[in-house]
C-alpha cells in the first residue's frame, strides 16, 4: 500500500477520520489494531478485499475477492460515455464484474435501462449486492460476451480483460490476487477485445455505440472508424 491507501485503510479499521490520522490524533492500540488485521493477509493483498469495499466514482461498492477490483481510471470511462446517454436507451455494462461501469450511469442518469453482464456468476453475485446497495433496477445476465443477447442496445461498454498472458506479474504483481478470468485477455492480451468488436455489431443498433477501455498497444486491432481517448475507444455501428 502507498501512504494514502495506508491512511484511508488505517482511518477504517479504527473509524478515526483521516484528518484526525493525518495529525497523529490516534492512541497506540488504534494502529495495533490495523497493523493486526493487515497481518493476517499475505504481503500485497488488496486492502479492498480486506474491507470488502472500494470506491468508485465517488461511491462505496462491495467487492470481494469473486471480482477485480474497480480502479479510478476507470472513471474516465464513465465520463466519456455520460454525453451520449439519452432517456430510454438500453445500456449494457459488459464484464460488469461488480457492475461499477452500469450502476454509475444508471446513477447519473436514471433514464436508462442497464443490464449487466458477466462471463462469471460468482461476479455477478457480487454485482447484484451492490444492484441491491444503491436501490436501482438492472438486468443481470450471465453470458460468454454478446451470445445469448438477441436485444439490440443502445449502448455497450465494457472493461474487458486485456492482459497478455505473460505479462500479468509485470503489470502489478497484486493483481495475482484478482479473478485471472477478469484481467487476462488471451496470449496477447486483445484476442477478448477482438471478438467484442465482431458480436458487437450484431448486437448494437444501427448508429449504436461501443466503448472499451483496452490498452493503446492493442490500438492496431480496431477499425479505422475507432475514435481514441487516452486508453478508450469509441466505435460507432
Amino acid at each position: 500500500m502507498d501512504f494514502g491507501e495506508w491512511i484511508y485503510f488505517l482511518s477504517e479499521c479504527t473509524g478515526i477520520s483521516t484528518s484526525r490520522i493525518l495529525i497523529g490524533d490516534f492512541n497506540i492500540k488504534s494502529l495495533q489494531k490495523a497493523i493486526g488485521i493487515l497481518f493476517k493477509y499475505p504481503k500485497g493483498y488488496p486492502y479492498q478485499y480486506i474491507l470488502r469495499k472500494s470506491v468508485f466514482y465517488g461511491r462505496e461498492f462491495y467487492v470481494d475477492e469473486r471480482v477485480m477490483i474497480p480502479r479510478s481510471d476507470t472513471e474516465r470511462l464513465v465520463d466519456i460515455v455520460l454525453p451520449y446517454l439519452r432517456d430510454g436507451f438500453y445500456v449494457l455494462d459488459l464484464c460488469a464484474g461488480s457492475g461499477v461501469i452500469g450502476i454509475t450511469l444508471k446513477l447519473l442518469f436514471p433514464g436508462i435501462t442497464v443490464f449487466l453482464s458477466d462471463i462469471s456468476r460468482e461476479a455477478l453475485k457480487v454485482a447484484e449486492i451492490n444492484v441491491k446497495k444503491f436501490g436501482i433496477d438492472a438486468n443481470i445476465i450471465a453470458c460468454d460476451l454478446l451470445k445469448c443477447f438477441k436485444r439490440r442496445f443502445d449502448i455497450i461498454v465494457s472493461n474487458p480483460p486485456y492482459i497478455p498472458e505473460d505479462m500479468l506479474g509485470r503489470y502489478d504483481r497484486r493483481l495475482f490476487y484478482e479473478p485471472r478470468i477478469s484481467l487476462v485477455g488471451g496470449r496477447y492480451g486483445y484476442e477478448i477485445t477482438k471478438k467484442l468488436i465482431e458480436e458487437a455489431r450484431l448486437a448494437l443498433k444501427e448508429g449504436g455505440y461501443l466503448f472499451i477501455e483496452s490498452d493503446p498497444m492493442h490500438f492496431h486491432i480496431f477499425p479505422k472508424n475507432a475514435k481514441f481517448i487516452d486508453r478508450f475507444v469509441i466505435l460507432r455501428f
